[in-house]
């Protein structure tokens, strides 16, 4: 919260849980560039190139304090993909974000 939205976001956050009050409160002008931030989480991400977009997904599980013991890994914690379609010399590319699984919570 403190790294995407602020210092006033993230006291409000501390204080009410409630995350919607606290981006209410967001400095727009910190960090403009950013789009996703976990600074805590664990997993992994995939970027797939082609001619025309790049696609990032970023993998999140719970915190591995032991060893999973079932076949497909354990559980996710969320799962996340940015897409930017090819764009032009001068223009700025344009970011598309997608939760595809579970909930980033603050990341976002």
């Amino acid at each position: 919260m403190l790294l995407k939205h602020g210092v006033r976001s993230a006291l409000e956050y501390a204080k009410s849980f409630d995350i919607d009050r606290a981006k209410a409160l967001r400095n727009p002008e910190l960090a403009p560039h950013l789009e996703f931030v976990d600074a805590g989480g664990h997993g992994y991400a995939t970027v797939r190139l082609s001619s025309d977009e790049m696609r990032t997904e970023f993998v999140c599980i719970p915190r591995p304090i032991a060893r999973s013991t079932q076949p497909d890994g354990g559980p996710l914690r969320y799962r996340v993909v940015h897409t930017a379609k090819l764009w032009a010399p001068g223009e700025r590319p344009k970011l598309e974000q997608q939760v595809v699984e579970g909930d980033p919570g603050l990341a976002i």
